[in-house]
């Protein structure tokens, strides 16, 4: 991992004195020691950022770990909630303010008492929202232009995750032969997750012609389905993929969108069969998949795929 640019900008950060510049290296270096992703520690090294900047512009003196407490932590968070800041951010960024106080108590910068009161500052309470799916104005629109301008392995992609509710984590992994398609059935088997449960998700029928079209293109052999000429297929590919076709149906969508509208589709067919929902999803938790629920009140939106049936999750490796 480099993280010379990171350091570089720490150490050229003014907001904070020369002591508390080190502190933060240490914090870096340990965090890296640990095999934390650079995209984490580069969130951290933000949200370091914005509290020292927010400290000199309260406090017209540089940031130093010593002065933390848990006045100091509710002033901080008070301060992002006036900033119009998502409650997901803020709380995001209390989980680094009580991580680096507890780095600095064993570094003995702040005592333990400190520590306390930091971690003692609740989080920003947050509304769940029912996550976005497709309209059906918006879905007819996005599909014409996959069926218009979309190579055969942009279509399967994106109808695959339409018609299974991958995530598009498990999507860039999939094999051939995890993949079986019959004349009028189709199955994804996917491997057992961090709890041991495999899952096996029928594919609908526009998925099913769009890997067979896909399959006669690529040669129908085992490995990776999608791996091209620069490699395996990232979560990134994906989300630029999609995005390149948003701007012509004038519409936003995300792996994550259409695994939500696969979500509506499901709900809307099983007439609210929220425990198949959440086997097919890989949900642990019941509550995670509420969440597709409308509110009492709430219109839900007629989210349908022309010809999707509705799939299910066989659990435990049944078949």
């Amino acid at each position: 991992m480099n993280t010379q640019l990171i350091t570089r900008s720490i150490s050229q950060n003014a907001s904070a004195t020369p002591a508390e510049r080190a502190l933060f290296e240490g914090f870096v270096a340990e965090l890296v020691s640990r095999g934390r992703r650079q995209k984490t520690i580069e969130s951290y090294r933000s949200d370091w950022t914005g509290l020292c900047d927010w400290w000199i512009s309260s406090h017209d003196t540089p940031f130093s770990a010593d002065v933390m407490g848990g006045e100091t932590a509710g002033a901080f968070k008070t301060g992002l909630m006036e900033r119009g800041m998502t409650s997901a951010t803020i709380n995001r960024k209390l989980v680094f303010l009580k991580r680096y106080t507890d780095f600095a108590k064993q570094r003995g910068v702040v005592a333990e008492t400190t520590a306390r009161e930091v971690r003692g500052v609740e989080a920003q309470v947050q509304i769940p929202r029912r996550p976005r799916a497709l309209s059906d104005i918006e879905l007819r629109r996005f599909i014409k232009e996959i069926e218009l301008r979309a190579h055969l392995r942009d279509q399967a992609i994106i109808f695959t995750l339409l018609e299974t509710g991958l995530k598009v984590s498990e999507l860039c992994e999939l094999r051939r032969e995890q993949i079986g398609l019959g004349s009028r059935t189709g199955l994804v088997r996917l491997d057992a997750d961090t709890r041991g449960r495999a899952r096996r998700v029928e594919i609908g029928p526009l998925a099913r012609r769009k890997l067979r079209a896909w399959f006669d293109e690529r040669g129908d052999h085992d490995g990776p389905i999608w791996d091209g000429e620069r490699g395996s297929l990232t979560a990134n590919a994906v989300q630029r993929m999609i995005r390149k076709f948003c701007s012509f149906a004038h519409v936003k969508v995300s792996p994550q969108v259409l695994r939500n509208t696969f979500a509506q589709s499901f709900l809307i067919l099983s007439r609210g069969d929220l425990v198949g929902l959440a086997d097919v999803l890989g949900h642990e938790c019941l509550e995670t998949t509420r969440l597709y629920v409308a509110e009492e009140g709430e219109r839900q939106p007629p989210v349908r795929v022309h010809g999707l049936t509705r799939p299910v999750a066989l659990i435990g490796g049944r078949v």
